[in-house]
């Protein structure tokens, strides 16, 4: 599909997310927010990043840094910031980054954004009085994806390699997997993505099967141990089920939360990002914090 049906599907995300947030009123009066800070300074959206944390936060406190969704083509960090709020008011200094979209862009752009995006932070951790010792990433949806490419380049330098792009000196403790979308030649509602992913320029490259294909990363990559959430109300539920019959098969240590079908509210793809409210989400922000807590 052309990226005109990319960019119809993108208003129809970010329209919905718009009314959403405009109608959550969360209490952030103890946190401090450091917004837009360019981790590429070229006046792009998507190479900014944000800090959320307590105002009586400590070097000591762990770091987690996330990454948003949108299925690669909608939104950027500040879709996030309800999650961010919570997760910052549980005392931990959050770091949530953007990343240029598709179609304006490719996959492995995006993969590129992120890498470049941890080096800046890696480089910035002391001066935001954060500690290197207790560094944790999550991603929902797409952006649980493209924790994967950074976890799998990480710790790769193979897949460095392959992909053209340098790793980083973060030791990520544990990774938190929201709704994962890992597929991306889909053939549900975001089919128009799949087009979309590579361009001319990534044929006969080696990272390209990647690309088609992201649960090839495994095969190389050195994951630290993930928590997944999902739900049977997830449009893209089949992907988080493929990623956990993967975690197993490889013998990453993981631990996998998917929720029945909700009695008050449905549990839609990625509530606990969406609904904070829900008590359901506030299980989900328990079970990560201990299973950090725990790494």
């Amino acid at each position: 599909m052309s990226k005109i049906g990319v960019l119809i599907w993108r208003h129809v995300f970010e329209s919905g997310d718009e009314k959403r947030i405009a109608l959550q009123h969360p209490d952030i009066s103890e946190l401090e927010m450091i917004t837009d800070i360019p981790y590429i300074d070229d006046g792009e959206r998507g190479h900014l990043l944000d800090i959320y944390r307590r105002k009586d936060h400590s070097s000591s406190d762990p770091v987690m840094i996330n990454i948003h969704g949108g299925g690669l083509f909608a939104s950027y960090k500040e879709v996030n910031k309800h999650f961010n709020y919570e997760i910052a008011k549980m005392g931990y200094q959050v770091i949530s980054i953007s990343y240029r979209r598709i179609p304006e862009t490719t996959l492995w752009h995006q993969i590129d954004d992120v890498m470049n995006a941890l080096r800046f932070i890696e480089i910035h951790l002391s001066e935001w009085g954060m500690s290197p010792d207790r560094v944790y990433i999550s991603g929902d949806s797409a952006g649980a994806l493209l924790s994967l490419f950074a976890l799998s380049l990480n710790s790769s330098q193979e897949l460095q390699t392959e992909f053209n792009i340098a790793g980083t000196g973060l030791r990520f403790r544990a990774a938190a997997m929201i709704f994962i979308m890992l597929d991306t030649q889909r053939k549900d509602l975001m089919m128009a993505l799949s087009n979309q992913v590579c361009s001319r320029k990534d044929k006969g490259t080696p990272y390209r099967k990647y690309l088609l294909d992201p649960s090839a990363l495994l095969e190389k990559a050195v994951l630290p141990p993930v928590i997944q959430f999902t739900s049977e109300e997830d449009l893209i539920q089949k992907d988080s089920l493929k990623f956990c019959g993967l975690l197993e098969e490889y013998d990453i240590v993981h631990e996998f939360h998917n929720y029945s079908k909700g009695t008050e509210h449905e549990l839609v793809h990625v509530f606990p990002v969406m609904y904070p409210d829900y008590a359901e989400s506030r299980e989900v922000y328990s079970l990560m914090d201990a299973f950090y807590q725990a790494h």
